[in-house]
């Protein structure tokens, strides 16, 4: 799985200090997102960040094929 918040967040000229100030996510929980140092995310999290951007999940999270 690949989470592709970073490119998400370029392309709409948005930081992670903004959107963790406007979501209450951590910075450290978006810094982790973003470089894929993650193994598991919330669902609420998911929910804000999707809501937040007005994207679908699909557009934050891929499957890569092995």
């Amino acid at each position: 799985m690949k989470i592709l918040l970073n490119q998400i967040l370029d392309t709409k000229g948005i930081s992670q200090n903004k959107i963790a100030k406007d979501t209450g996510i951590s910075v450290s929980t978006l810094r982790n997102l973003n470089h894929n140092r993650i193994t598991r995310i919330s669902l609420d999290t998911l929910e804000k960040i999707c809501n937040y951007l007005d994207c679908g999940v699909e557009d934050i999270l891929i499957v890569e094929k092995e």
